[in-house]
């Protein structure tokens, strides 16, 4: 597997932060392309209703909290693959304001 286990857990301290961060990560690269294609497509309509309108905002403000790739290029071609390649570069980490939330 690349990256191995070993190295990815010199970044990240434990088995389960790796694999929530991961999971995580992987969504956001799934999402990212299929929510582009929704708000696309409802600009694309002539006369959209409120409702598109709102859907629009709604996904213009999802767009802007996710991060695209961080690589410019990926051996693995599945989004959990190119999300344990970016743990393993350094650009996805854990926010430690939201890590201490969740311990509370």
């Amino acid at each position: 597997m690349y990256p191995s286990v070993d190295d990815l857990l010199k970044k990240v301290d434990s088995r389960y932060k790796l694999i929530s961060l991961a999971s995580k990560r992987a969504k956001e690269l799934e999402e990212l392309p299929r929510l582009k294609e929704e708000l696309l497509k409802l600009r694309r309509e002539e006369k959209p209703t409120d409702r598109d309108k709102k859907r629009m905002q709604d996904l213009a403000i999802q767009l802007d909290s996710l991060v695209g790739p961080t690589l410019e290029s990926y051996k693995s071609v599945k989004p959990i693959g190119k999300a344990l390649e970016e743990i393993d570069a350094g650009n996805v980490k854990i926010d430690p304001i939201k890590q201490d939330k969740s311990e509370d």
